[in-house]
């Protein structure tokens, strides 16, 4: 029982962390950013060179960098009900390397961009998406997609991802469906919300 307990406490006091640190992140400036001061990223985001020396691969983990690109998203896409759907993915990337609780993930959303989120925020109809899944075909990325290894972009914005048969969603993020499929140019799978896509 008390192994549980501990456990239980281990894992909170983790998502507590985590939490902390991705608001943190998200309403710090670029400029201010240990990854800026050591030179990886200029004062927009942008990668400048890979982390080498042990000081910079701890200011530049797997975490950085999927949290750098949602506050790249929050910087370039204007937060609104049309346009959250766009995040979904990034969202998801991060609560699949965290464990955050999604409840979790939307109160920083919340808090960092001073905006109540609502089901309604999520819900992008699209004709390719049906309630039995995604359709077969070939989409054009929306936005820059990362790998879901690395956090690093892999698939650039207008390259193609293939669906090879209707594809059921793997996971959802804020009732929001999460889709695995294929990036053409690289051959590697990503995930793609129907906000990522389009035909």
């Amino acid at each position: 029982m008390s192994r549980q307990i501990n456990e239980g406490l281990i894992s909170r006091t983790a998502d507590l962390f985590y939490a902390f640190r991705f608001l943190k992140l998200l309403t710090t400036s670029w400029n201010k950013m240990p990854a800026n001061e050591l030179g990886l990223i200029d004062d927009n985001g942008k990668v400048l060179r890979k982390p080498k020396t042990p000081e910079e691969k701890s200011a530049y983990t797997v975490f950085h960098r999927l949290v750098f690109n949602m506050k790249r998203l929050l910087n370039k896409v204007p937060f609104g009900k049309t346009k959250l759907a766009s995040y979904a993915t990034a969202l998801f990337l991060i609560k699949e390397h965290t464990g955050i609780p999604e409840s979790k993930l939307k109160s920083i959303l919340e808090e960092a961009t001073g905006e109540t989120i609502t089901d309604t925020h999520f819900n992008e109809n699209k004709w390719f998406e049906t309630d039995t899944g995604l359709n077969k075909g070939t989409y054009t990325l929306t936005e820059d997609t990362v790998s879901p290894i690395t956090g690093e972009v892999i698939a650039l914005k207008d390259t193609k991802v293939n669906v090879q048969e209707k594809t059921m969603p793997c996971s959802t993020i804020l009732g929001k469906s999460i889709y695995k499929v294929v990036h053409i140019p690289t051959k590697q799978e990503i995930y793609v919300s129907n906000g990522d896509i389009k035909r």
